[in-house]
């Protein structure tokens, strides 16, 4: 260990000391506020999407950003061996940056070639392809930044990101919108744009800071992502098994009908901002805490977030319903249907993501994961393909809910037996719970 990497570590457990009640109250706010903003964002530039394009265009469209996403998830997966070399002690924050921003380079350099090669032996447009590849590095660069201020507690950092990276990608496709003929193309090239910013001012931060990018920070990023590759997997496979009936309703039903069904697939992936938010405030109180107080700490962030969650759909649902034509088009008014049905596996999916914090940094327990994910999309694929032919988007939103549910069960049946906790304890909240949310609102009340 170098006298560089010692002063960094020193500086981190002094600077990011376990929080007091009243700060995780006020952190968790400010995500939350975050998030919601980031989730405002996203739903905006879904119903610019199915404004501007048809339905045939916005199902290429949520294809291509989907794709994105699933390499950037797979590439990603380094992020928990990130946090826990942190967390652990294991470098410090000055080389982290310089691996991450490594890895981001490395994805670059590979996925380029791949993708021109993709559009010379197919019918996709070169320009889109090549703007997805570099989106996926892009995002990839942030997604690690913002990780490494979530390990470091820094919660107003993580939430300024993540407006960014949901807010840029708004105002840069309005514009190309209004300047340019709307198509796929334009939108992602200018989702793309709006990723570069936001990396760039990343970048221009972590150089401030001391950031080290020497071989020794390319050899850490290599070995991040060998030591990640299980997650890696994992999480790509995640990731695709919660949107593989997207790709199966494009193939059993139609393109278009994809493309409708991908609006109440992102509604529900909003509710998730919600737990997120929570988790975010807590993330640093569960990894740091003792062996006996873990199982309380991180049960009690299992109980709000499905509360939250569940709360936020049965709220959202009617305004859905109501608003779903006006908002996104004629085409999208009966959304409602497969949201209603896509909200309690957005409370399973929660408790899921969670969990997984948990048991791939605090526990680092890579292979009980991947099992359940590869579990999870084959199982969603076979029961999306054959609810999809019989029921169209009920039936895939219906597949999708039944996974969910089993791989929240049985991930909360090994956090249970890996923590000595029972899981009714550890994942179903109790009438205490809401105990919480009578006494704010008594206190809002009385405050009026």
């Amino acid at each position: 260990m170098t006298e560089v990497d010692a002063r960094d570590r020193v500086s981190d457990v002094r600077a990011h000391s376990t929080p007091s009640g009243v700060a995780l109250a006020r952190a968790g706010a400010l995500n939350l506020a975050a998030r919601l903003t980031s989730g405002a964002a996203t739903l905006g530039l879904a119903a610019l999407s199915t404004n501007v394009l048809d339905t045939h265009d916005r199902g290429v469209y949520a294809i291509l950003t989907l794709l994105a996403g699933v390499g950037a998830t797979i590439i990603t997966g380094g992020t928990t061996v990130i946090a826990a070399d942190l967390i652990h002690g294991r470098h410090g924050e000055r080389m982290l940056h310089g691996a991450t921003f490594a890895i981001a380079m490395g994805a670059a350099f590979v996925l380029l070639p791949v993708s021109a090669a993709v559009a010379l032996v197919s019918s996709a447009p070169v320009v889109a392809l090549v703007a997805t590849a570099l989106l996926c590095a892009l995002v990839t660069y942030s997604s690690y930044e913002m990780n490494i201020d979530q390990a470091r507690g820094d919660v107003l950092r993580v939430s300024l990101t993540d407006i960014a990276m949901a807010g840029l990608p708004l105002v840069t496709s309005v514009a190309a919108a209004i300047v340019f003929e709307p198509t796929v193309t334009t939108l992602v090239a200018a989702w793309t744009a709006a990723a570069l910013v936001t990396a760039s001012v990343q970048f221009v931060i972590a150089r401030a800071g001391g950031a080290t990018f020497v071989r020794r920070a390319w050899r850490l990023g290599a070995s991040v992502l060998r030591r990640s590759a299980g997650v890696a997997l994992a999480n790509g496979t995640s990731l695709l098994s919660s949107r593989i009936d997207v790709f199966v309703v494009a193939a059993v039903v139609s393109v278009s009908t994809a493309g409708i069904y991908s609006i109440p697939v992102a509604l529900a992936a909003n509710l998730l901002l919600l737990s997120r938010a929570l988790l975010t405030a807590a993330y640093r109180s569960i990894m740091t805490a003792p062996a006996d107080e873990i199982g309380w700490r991180l049960s009690s962030a299992l109980h709000h977030s499905v509360i939250i969650v569940l709360a936020g759909g049965l709220a959202s649902l009617p305004v859905v319903a109501v608003a779903g034509g006006p908002i996104f088009g004629e085409a999208y008014s009966d959304i409602w249907q497969p949201y209603a049905l896509l909200v309690p596996a957005s409370a399973c999916i929660c408790v899921v993501e969670v969990l997984r914090h948990v048991l791939l940094t605090r526990l680092e327990r890579q292979r009980e994961f991947v099992l359940l994910v590869t579990a999870m999309l084959f199982m969603n694929g076979i029961l999306a393909a054959a609810g999809a032919a019989a029921f169209g988007m009920l039936g895939a939103a219906a597949s999708t809910t039944v996974t969910y549910a089993l791989a929240a069960v049985a991930l909360v049946s090994v956090c249970s037996r890996l923590l000595d906790v029972p899981m009714r304890d550890l994942a179903v909240p109790r009438w205490s719970d809401l105990a919480a949310y009578r006494r704010i609102g008594g206190s809002l009340l009385s405050r009026r």
